[in-house]
């Protein structure tokens, strides 16, 4: 499967032709989308789409500048599928977009991190207890490098994860692995999850109070929201431990009945995102810090992704642990939720560690 869903792929990369590809938790096939109308749909707000079926690519906050992608599939692949009559197509057409000039995203200095990280500190209080600070590691790209087959690579790596390679002419091509989950939804039952905390997976599993509160500001604002939106019967479960590459987080779900919030689910993804998982509380006050302080645009990172009334399902993923592939580097974003019992030299840590992730693919 490997050879010709690589070379497909990395000839839709060439020839500028908008698509995705990507491989759900737990599971081994590969979903590619391929638009070879070159059409996309740009939507300003993430609820015009939730009628539709097809693949969501949203940014961390509108106040990016960064659109809603969304793709409605014209051709859908599973895994290697397709006969070489798709691929002499896909060599004979020209290139779908002018090759846009993409620049990488502005990155820090360790020094210049720290007075972005004491500032967050310094504004916290009982009314104001965490945000999110995030920043940009720029990394040469190897000569061998190909998008297609790092993909691959992090399908096997990171069974657990959301995996996936997209496409888009304008706004770059994007991979990741996430290990968390916005919200999974089916006929009969919706879940979503509160991640956060980060230990290394090396050395001693110990959580510390940073960590537990951290986590628990998330768990209290996902079952504030439930509560809002009237649903009662939630099944809360124990957080536990889960790993993520080389990284330990808290996780604790939340399950209910899908007809609970069915005809609302746009607007309570519209609620839920960004979770304080990636923002922080209060949401205002955190988005505020973020876009003053932070050098580089989030762009796609910490926004949402997955599939949407696919085969009866909505399964959409944080994207996290992911990159945005240049013309000669790699631009990985990390970043890490800040309390006011954040130092940090361990904050840089995180960021380093979390970077490790796409990091020991290459």
């Amino acid at each position: 499967m490997q050879n010709r869903l690589v070379k497909q792929l990395n000839l839709c990369v060439g020839k500028n032709i908008p698509f995705v590809s990507y491989r759900l938790p737990h599971e081994t096939s590969i979903h590619t989308r391929l638009q070879l109308s070159g059409k996309i749909n740009y939507v300003e707000y993430p609820n015009e789409v939730f009628d539709k079926e097809g693949f969501i690519y949203a940014p961390f906050h509108r106040r990016t500048d960064f659109p809603v992608i969304f793709f409605e599939p014209e051709t859908i692949i599973e895994n290697d599928k397709f006969d070489n009559i798709l691929l002499e197509k896909i060599k004979s057409l020209p290139p779908l977009y002018p090759d846009y000039e993409i620049k990488p995203p502005e990155q820090v200095t360790k020094e210049e991190y720290f007075k972005m990280a004491e500032k967050f500190v310094d504004r916290f209080n009982d009314d104001f207890k965490k945000a999110v600070l995030s920043r940009v590691k720029i990394v040469s790209k190897p000569k061998d490098f190909d998008p297609a087959g790092y993909f691959l690579q992090l399908t096997k790596n990171y069974p657990n994860a959301f995996c996936h390679l997209i496409h888009i002419p304008g706004a770059g091509t994007w991979t990741g692995a996430t290990p968390e989950t916005l919200l999974r939804s089916d006929i009969q039952t919706t879940k979503t999850v509160a991640l956060a905390g980060t230990l290394s997976s090396k050395g001693k599993k110990t959580w510390k109070e940073k960590e537990t509160n951290e986590q628990q500001i998330v768990t209290d604002y996902i079952e504030k929201l439930l509560i809002e939106f009237g649903i009662k019967n939630y099944k809360k479960e124990k957080t536990t431990t889960v790993r993520a590459g080389n990284a330990l987080h808290l996780s604790t779900g939340f399950t209910f009945a899908t007809k609970e919030i069915k005809d609302r689910l746009p607007d309570f993804i519209e609620k839920l995102h960004p979770t304080p998982a990636v923002c922080g509380l209060p949401k205002e006050k955190a988005l505020d810090l973020i876009l003053d302080t932070e050098k580089h645009n989030r762009e796609y990172y910490s926004g949402f992704l997955g599939t949407v009334n696919v085969n009866g399902k909505t399964d959409l993923f944080v994207n996290l642990r992911c990159m945005k592939i240049l013309k000669k580097e790699l631009a990985l974003f990390a970043g890490g939720g800040l309390t006011k019992q954040s130092q940090p030299e361990k904050e840089w840590e995180e960021t380093e560690l979390k970077a490790k992730t796409l990091l020991s693919c290459l």
